[in-house]
């Protein structure tokens, strides 16, 4: 660890380290659903009857079940039993689980010790909060809330709370399983890494709920670990925005201050003259920009407020979208390739959400494997070796394996089979226990392998048979003489 007067505490690398290396393996200190209802206080499952729950007998939590319920730690038990939780309402129930991971964070210094201490080091950004409609909101929701379930004041003050809603505001991670369920938690160590939107980390959270972060690209021996706080697919001034109204800093990083974005373009909009790429200088010092929009070519320019309407125009367009349906999001794209340049973030992530819909439905598998063609290259630019281009590497595989398997190995690329192999391994290893890794995944590992043993079946019996068809030697065998051709 070290520390820097430009971004604070970080993590650096004390050697040498390749892509694909586990750098850091940790259990998270708190964890909790992430979900507007009432779900299961164990494992975030979302439930939608009263009677579907199953209740501590003893602090009168709510869970899915009894395994789940057994699961809870007695300390936690102990100390929830001293408030008044009300379970008589769904209602009731979804403030609970909005409230829990804030409860279990207060309540760590009696349940976990040492836990509570690692999490009281982390930044809080109190003063930066002050005032603030995030502040706000705690005191109306959260504090309100807690005081009415028992909550003691002398005990546990309302700046308490304010400073626990910092410190999950700031460092706590998401994740969501491949059934759409969504968790937040806080892992200590790994709140220290800093950010940057060119990552050289990507982390994986696992079923037993420790994250564990795994190089993306190759790091040298004294080189910052990084990991990206906001959605490295977003564009640029999203981006910073984002960042700086949640985590309290303005990024500075190389991607953020390249026009072109690494010469992803991901940010850019088609010139209304040439169709090329259009770009805005960014500014190391602010967020606010409003500088107009130039062609890279052309040099034509764009008012920044124009550029604005169109992603507003984009954004409302969006909203009334199907998100399930291929055939919307597929008539959407068409129409957004008219003013937004092929790799544009919001082109990307509608190909993305195509890909998985795609692949759950196990249909247009050409389809998939174009799209992963478009993503893949520009994911990897980004975000190196990540969980996201491995997660688009299987479904490719998956989807040329079953595109050969219909008798169609004419429509992919040469050379296919022997590329999968190379890849394969390396992004399944990284997924495979990740808590968003779907169940085909075995599936497609099985098919890959059947599927090389067979074509290397096949090599063999066609070497076997060309050997048996080998011509005779023309020295010691008996040619009969050529037949005459008749004149007519």
């Amino acid at each position: 660890m070290k520390y820097s007067e430009e971004s604070g505490r970080g993590l650096i690398a004390n050697r040498n380290i390749k892509t694909g290396e586990i750098i850091l393996e940790e259990t998270a200190a708190v964890w909790g659903p992430k979900a507007s209802g009432a779900c299961c206080l164990q494992c975030s499952l979302e439930l939608c009857e009263l009677s579907s729950f199953h209740f501590c007998s003893l602090c009168h939590l709510h869970f899915c079940s009894a395994k789940c319920c057994s699961l809870q730690q007695s300390s936690e038990c102990a100390e929830m039993q001293k408030l008044s939780i009300n379970t008589d309402s769904l209602e009731s129930l979804s403030k609970l689980t909005l409230a829990i991971l804030v409860i279990r964070c207060l309540f760590l210094p009696l349940t976990a010790p040492q836990d509570s201490i690692k999490i009281r080091l982390l930044q809080d950004h109190m003063e930066e909060r002050k005032g603030t409609k995030l502040q706000k909101l705690c005191q109306e929701f959260l504090v309100n809330y807690l005081r009415d379930i028992g909550l003691d004041q002398k005990q546990i003050s309302n700046n308490d709370i304010y400073q626990v809603c910092g410190i999950l505001d700031s460092n706590a991670f998401e994740s969501k399983t491949f059934d759409g369920v969504e968790n937040r938690a806080v892992f200590p160590l790994s709140a220290m890494v800093n950010s940057s939107c060119l990552p050289n980390m990507t982390h994986v959270t696992r079923k037993d709920r420790k994250m564990v972060f795994v190089a993306s690209r190759d790091i040298q021996e004294g080189q910052e670990l990084f990991i990206c706080y906001t959605g490295t697919r977003w564009g640029n001034i999203t981006r910073r925005k984002h960042l700086l109204l949640t985590k309290h800093f303005l990024c500075r990083c190389p991607r953020c201050l390249d026009p072109t974005e690494c010469g992803t373009f991901i940010s850019s909009i088609k010139c209304p003259e040439c169709k090329r790429n259009m770009v805005q200088e960014a500014q190391s010092d602010s967020t606010e920009c409003n500088m107009p929009w130039h062609c890279q070519k052309c040099r034509h320019e764009i008012e920044h407020k124009k550029v604005v309407a169109i992603e507003t125009m984009i954004g409302q367009m969006l909203k009334l979208v199907n998100k399930n349906s291929t055939h919307h999001l597929e008539q959407v794209s068409r129409k957004l390739k008219r003013v937004l340049t092929s790799h544009h973030y919001i082109l990307l992530e509608i190909y993305m959400n195509l890909v998985t819909l795609y692949a759950k439905n196990n249909e247009n598998q050409e389809r998939i494997v174009e799209l992963c063609d478009i993503l893949i290259p520009v994911l990897q630019k980004l975000e190196g070796s990540s969980k996201a281009v491995a997660f688009m590497l299987i479904a490719r595989i998956g989807s040329q394996v079953s595109i050969c398997r219909a008798g169609n190995e004419e429509l992919l690329k040469s050379g296919w089979l022997e590329e999968s192999l190379q890849t394969f391994d390396d992004a399944y290893t990284l997924i495979k226990s990740d808590v968003q890794a779907p169940n085909s995944l075995i599936e497609v590992k099985i098919s890959l392998t059947n599927l090389k043993e067979e074509k290397d079946s096949n090599k063999i019996d066609v070497l076997k048979l060309d050997t048996k068809c080998e011509p005779p030697d023309k020295d010691n065998a008996y040619y009969p003489p050529p037949k005459k051709i008749l004149k007519s």
